[in-house]
């Protein structure tokens, strides 16, 4: 009778919560288990996302508990535990953002987990946080990826490189090495790096290890697309934070094998053209081809035609006025320009592309020559240019 009472005693302060990921983008699962004032019954919860550690009450309180948790999921354990002294009811009130807050620590075994399950027991003002948790991808396999990253950046990475032509390197390595997977079946680095498909987690996730074994700060970022739910990497360099999707910069149905940047270092003002988020990331304010332009005028020499071939090899001299239609009056002034010395080739960007092909042929009537032309175009960008090739034929 009396062992009953005991064993009713302990079930009395034991409180557990279930967390399971449906969708295996968003982030912070769901499974936690707390072991405290016994609810009416297990309850299941969708993970509202990742929590910033200010978002904890008094943060300092609960500090030592968050660091020991975020240790036991970064090691990738399958079960651990953290202690904690302090008023039960506030910690089991506080316990689900303080594991959230907890995963803010790595984003990398963050965004692996698929499901987690906390238990709290207590015994006065002393309690133990035990989890159990369930990931998508197991050490052994993660060991696989950081042996095919140190390959991949062994052979990519040069003596003296800096960090933007390291960001660049890695960028095409993994467009180049992945492709997107229509199955929607492959959401890891292991994935990407052993069957070379991954749908977007899996392209963020490897691009996170990578650039974070390369020395550049980075995280992963959240949100929507046109297509649903959707996660991208953020880059900083020189202090200045960017965007960089490297999913929708490798995209389906590509007619030629050419490495696109159109989702290469944007602004959150770029990037909102067909992405949206809702959670707090690091602003994103810096053109990169204004920070380009302005490391190549603070450098000399050598170090100055780096950053100015940087800026050709992804495009953003296209930018420049030199490079630059404006409407179809300019566009006319090229082209009489240009078959008055009798060029056989133009390229260009047109800023305002929705209208294209009817302004290009009006532009060609009233040249005075007969001359023929094959115009090739394509989206530049988030907005309405275009980057055109015209190919001029004379008799």
């Amino acid at each position: 009778m009396r062992k009953g009472a005991v064993r009713l005693l302990v079930i009395a302060i034991v409180v557990a919560v279930v967390y399971s990921l449906d969708l295996k983008l968003n982030l912070f699962p769901t499974n936690a288990d707390s072991d405290q004032e016994p609810p009416p019954a297990a309850r299941t919860v969708e993970a509202p996302g990742k929590l910033a550690v200010a978002e904890v009450e008094e943060p300092g309180r609960y500090e030592k508990l968050e660091l020991e948790l975020a240790k036991g999921f970064k090691e990738r354990d399958e079960r651990f535990s953290a202690s904690y002294t302090g008023d039960k009811s506030e910690l089991s009130d506080q316990m689900t953002t303080i594991i959230r807050a907890a995963l803010t620590h790595d984003d990398y075994s963050a965004y692996l987990l698929e499901s987690y399950l906390y238990t709290i027991r207590s015994w006065g003002n002393k309690s133990t946080i035990t989890v159990e948790a369930k990931y998508r991808e197991s050490p052994e396999e993660t060991a696989q990826v950081d042996r095919a990253v140190e390959d991949a950046l062994n052979a990519i990475l040069t003596p003296g490189m800096n960090n933007h032509e390291k960001v660049k390197a890695i960028h095409d390595w993994i467009v180049t090495n992945v492709e997107y997977d229509q199955s929607l079946s492959y959401y890891t680095a292991y994935h990407a790096i052993s069957l070379g498909q991954a749908v977007c987690q899996g392209y963020s996730l490897l691009g996170y290890r990578m650039l974070e074994k390369a020395g550049i700060p980075v995280l992963i970022a959240e949100g929507k697309v046109n297509t649903g739910e959707h996660a991208w990497n953020m880059v900083e360099l020189d202090g200045q934070w960017y965007h960089l999707d490297l999913t929708w910069d490798d995209p389906v149905g590509a007619k030629d094998d050419r490495i696109r940047y159109t989702y290469y270092l944007k602004t959150d003002e770029e990037l909102r053209a067909d992405h949206e988020w809702t959670r707090t990331y690091p602003e994103a304010a810096t053109r990169y081809a204004d920070a380009l332009k302005e490391l190549a005028e603070g450098s000399d020499g050598t170090e100055a035609d780096r950053y100015e071939k940087l800026k050709i090899a992804i495009g953003l001299h296209w930018l420049d006025e030199e490079h630059t239609v404006a409407d179809t009056a300019e566009l006319r002034e090229k082209i009489l320009s240009a078959v008055s010395s009798r060029k056989g080739k133009l390229e260009f960007r047109y800023e305002e592309g929705s209208n294209f092909p009817a302004e290009l042929k009006a532009a060609f009537e009233g040249v005075g020559v007969s001359v023929g032309y094959r115009a090739s175009y394509e989206k530049f960008g988030s907005g309405d240019s275009l980057l055109v090739q015209l190919h001029l034929n004379y008799p």
